[in-house]
């Protein structure tokens, strides 16, 4: 069943890969879109200002450090699927140093000693293969994405929830919505720059396809960038 919703979403994204207009479903995104931002207003949001406010920040940081550190096991498959030998041994480093004197991740010792990453997913590796993004799409409660990020979110999130698949039901849930807060705190200042736009779906959507590229080529942006 995995490799079947895997497949759809590749066989879209190949089928639109010529497609002038990038956002060929603009008005369903948009009712989605819509739908998200009615969730975020009255839950996400107000949840994780509450947080960021009231909430220590060593608690905060430890929080961030802990769920960042197996974020960076995700980084270092993905980087081994993209044959990035250097950048994958200094993941590892990351990973070894700050699960072992970092406490299990709750402490980013290796930022501290010049140990530095950027983050990998699957979107960006079957990017890497020469998989065209296909058409912008939104996702319900997941946002923005194209059918090929939409693929790899997919398999980034089922790699993620094997990650804490040892833990019981309360904590795999409390494990997922800490890590939820913490994303959508680190998202605050732009969801803030987003809200005083004329147009915040056209505003996410220019912001989100830009980020991406940005990702892809690890910051090392193309004169032209229609490879991908």
């Amino acid at each position: 069943m995995n490799k079947l919703i895997i497949s759809l979403l590749l066989l879209i994204s190949s089928t639109f890969s010529v497609a002038e207009d990038i956002d060929p479903f603009e008005d369903t995104n948009r009712v989605i879109y819509n739908f998200n931002e009615t969730i975020d207003d009255n839950l996400l949001e107000p949840v994780s200002r509450s947080y960021k406010d009231n909430m220590p920040d060593f608690i905060q940081s430890r929080v961030s450090d802990f769920f960042g550190n197996l974020r960076d096991v995700s980084t270092l498959a993905n980087q081994i699927l993209q044959f990035k030998v250097t950048e994958s041994a200094t993941t590892l480093g990351r990973i070894v140093v700050n699960t072992t004197i970092g406490v299990a991740g709750l402490f980013d010792v290796a930022s501290d000693i010049s140990l530095t990453t950027l983050n990998e997913d699957f979107g960006q590796t079957m990017a890497v293969w020469g998989v065209e993004k296909g058409p912008y799409m939104v996702l319900p409660l997941l946002g923005p994405s194209t059918a090929r990020d939409g693929a790899g979110l997919y398999v980034d999130l089922t790699s993620d929830t094997n990650l804490v698949n040892d833990l019981d039901n309360v904590g795999f849930v409390s494990a997922s919505a800490m890590s939820i807060v913490d994303k959508r705190v680190e998202l605050l200042p732009a969801t803030d720059i987003l809200d005083q736009s004329d147009d915040s779906y056209i505003a996410m959507r220019s912001s989100y396809l830009q980020k991406r590229n940005y990702d892809v080529y690890d910051g090392n942006l193309p004169v032209s960038d229609d490879d991908f």
